[in-house]
C-alpha cells in the first residue's frame, strides 16, 4: 500500500510539471465562464407587498365649518411699542473755582459782671453827640457811667494785666487793664492811690480801685465809676461785654 501511494505522489508530480500549465489555462477559462453565465441571468425579484391607500376621509358639508377654514388665519403675536431711549442727561462739570471763605467776626467774650453794683446812668455814645450837663455842651463819651456809692469797690471785668496807672484831666484817676485778642478795659472816676501799679496780673474780680470823684468833667453827676473797653485803637460798647443792672 505504501509502495502505491508513493508511486501515485510521483506520477501526479511528473503530470503537474508536464501538464500544470494546461490545467491553469482550464480552471481560468472554467472560472470566466461561469462569470459570463451569472452575469447574463437576471436575478428574480423578490415581490413587492401591495402599499395600503389611505382611508377616504369624509368630507363635511356644514357651511360653518368651511367658512372657518377658509377663513385666513389670525395672528395673535403680541405688538411690542418700541420705548424711546431718552437721551443722557450730560453730567454737571463741577465748579473748580474756589470760592472766597467767609471772614468769622471774632467771638466776643462771655459778658463779665459789672465793675460795681448799680445800673447805667449815662450810654455809651462814640459816633453821636450827647449832652454834658457838667460841661454844658454836646460831646462823645467812650464809655459808660455806672451809678455808685463813694469808696465802693472797682473790679476786674476780665483776667489781664494792668497796663497803667495814671491821673486823666477830664476823667481823673484812672487805671487800664490789658485783656487777651487786643481787648482793654479803663476804670476811671477813681480814689487816688489805687491798690495796682502797672505789670501787675490781675483775675476777674479782683479789686483795681474804689469809686471816687476825681473826674472833672463829670463832676456834676452823680457818684459813679466812668468805665470805657477798647478793641486796639476803637472804643466799643461796654454793654456788650457786661451785665450791668436795668
Amino acid at each position: 500500500m505504501r509502495e502505491k501511494l508513493t508511486y501515485f505522489m510521483k506520477r501526479t508530480r511528473v503530470f503537474l510539471q508536464e501538464k500544470g500549465v494546461y490545467v491553469v489555462v482550464c480552471l481560468s477559462l472554467l472560472a470566466v465562464g461561469a462569470a459570463a453565465y451569472f452575469s447574463a441571468v437576471p436575478m428574480k425579484k423578490e415581490p413587492v407587498p401591495p402599499t395600503q391607500s389611505a382611508a377616504p376621509v369624509s368630507q363635511s358639508t356644514d357651511e360653518r365649518l368651511s367658512s372657518l377654514t377658509a377663513a385666513s388665519p389670525k395672528s395673535f403675536a403680541p405688538v411690542i411699542t418700541p420705548v424711546p431711549t431718552p437721551s443722557p442727561t450730560p453730567s454737571p462739570v463741577p465748579d473748580f473755582t474756589q470760592k472766597p471763605k467767609a471772614t468769622k467776626a471774632p467771638e466776643k467774650p462771655r459778658k463779665a459782671a459789672s465793675p460795681v453794683k448799680g445800673s447805667v446812668i449815662w450810654q455809651f455814645a462814640a459816633d453821636e453827640l450827647i449832652y454834658s450837663a457838667t460841661l454844658d455842651q454836646w460831646m462823645t463819651h467812650h464809655g459808660v457811667d455806672v451809678s455808685a456809692a463813694l469808696e465802693s469797690e472797682v473790679h476786674a471785668m476780665y483776667a489781664g494785666t494792668v497796663e497803667d496807672v495814671f491821673t486823666d484831666d477830664a476823667l481823673g484817676v484812672s487805671v487800664s487793664v490789658a485783656h487777651r485778642d487786643g481787648l482793654r478795659s479803663i476804670y476811671a472816676n477813681l480814689q487816688a492811690d489805687p491798690p495796682v501799679k502797672a505789670g501787675d496780673l490781675v483775675n476777674a474780680g479782683d479789686t483795681v480801685g474804689f469809686v471816687g470823684d476825681t473826674a472833672r468833667s463829670e463832676c456834676e453827676a452823680p457818684s459813679h465809676l466812668h468805665f470805657e473797653v477798647w478793641t486796639g485803637d476803637k472804643p466799643v460798647n461796654p454793654e456788650d461785654y457786661c451785665l450791668f443792672a436795668s
